[in-house]
């Protein structure tokens, strides 16, 4: 188990030892914080036929089943970039209301809720509304507020989150034995396994380089369109220019503090208009704010 989602193992293996464990519980939290990873947890720890509730046995012929992928009282919507249609949201319900092939529990893992479409969420409170016996959904959500009411006063939610940062530090240090960059600590309290993939596929020396392009720039070292086309590469560019602005930045020649409220006001807009505004022109608003950062650094 990921060492900052241990507890809440136990909190929910607890619930299931006692059993009062919720029939849907939903897990919210930043992407990369391991969602997924603690809701197969529980799910074979719900599935495991050993009287040691507590954690899989890994030795039944449940465990086994779940381990080679096969067992027929687990089921999970497919993982993609697309919407969750009706007809997944249907394949659920029938398969709650079979009978329990092993003579247990009923697991299904609905990753990424918020994906379903309106149809297939109305289809899922039919099933919330009249929960089956001996069956649990574990829903998974980075945008909770996108689902329905009615879907989230019917889930027991658990919030995740680091809560110890140096936990993900040692953690991520045994993954890659690299060292952490400073302006990975951001990703590191709140995704830790995004920044693992940050480590692991090299974006840690692109994001270097941007992080450098930007002080160029400033120190008008670079020219603006090279800095925008360079930093519009990383997928994490918010968060790169909110540890430039807040860490780097006060270091720089030409900084004045008084100016300084300027400066994270027009960050903050950015960030909004990022978030909130889909059809927006991102080069043309990333220019827009340099041009901005280097006017109030002057």
């Amino acid at each position: 188990m990921l060492p900052w989602l241990e507890s809440r193992y136990q909190q929910l293996t607890a619930l299931h030892q006692q059993q009062s464990l919720p029939h849907a519980i939903l897990l919210t939290g930043n992407r990369g914080l391991g969602k997924q990873t603690l809701a197969k947890a529980v799910a074979e720890c719900l599935l495991c036929q050993s009287e040691q509730l507590s954690k899989p046995c890994g030795q039944c012929k449940a465990c086994h089943l779940y381990q080679a992928g096969h067992h027929p009282d687990y089921w999970q919507a497919a993982e993609a970039e697309g919407r969750i249609g009706v007809d997944s949201i249907r394949q659920l319900s029938r398969f709650f209301h079979e009978h329990a092939q092993q003579g247990g529990a009923r697991v299904a893992v609905l990753p990424q809720a918020e994906r379903m479409t309106e149809a297939a969420a109305n289809a899922l409170l039919k099933t919330l509304e009249e929960p089956p016996r001996g069956g649990y959904l574990l829903l998974t959500s980075d945008q909770p507020q996108l689902l329905l009411p009615t879907i989230l006063s019917r889930c027991q939610q658990w919030p995740l989150a680091v809560a110890e940062v140096r936990q993900a530090e040692l953690w991520l240090q045994a993954q890659t034995e690299q060292v952490l960059p400073d302006f990975l600590q951001p990703l590191i309290s709140s995704a830790p396994l995004e920044a693992l993939h940050w480590l692991q596929q090299g974006a840690v020396e692109q994001a270097s380089d941007i992080l450098l392009q930007l002080e160029y720039y400033l120190l008008d070292k670079a020219s603006l369109p090279q800095t925008v086309q360079l930093a519009m590469k990383s997928a994490q560019l918010p968060m790169l220019l909110s540890w430039f602005v807040r860490e780097r930045l006060p270091s720089l020649g030409g900084y004045q503090p008084q100016r300084y409220w300027q400066l994270l006001q027009s960050f903050q807009h950015w960030c909004r208009d990022e978030q909130q505004l889909l059809g927006q022109n991102k080069q043309l608003a990333l220019t827009a704010l340099l041009i901005e950062l280097k006017r109030i650094m002057a």
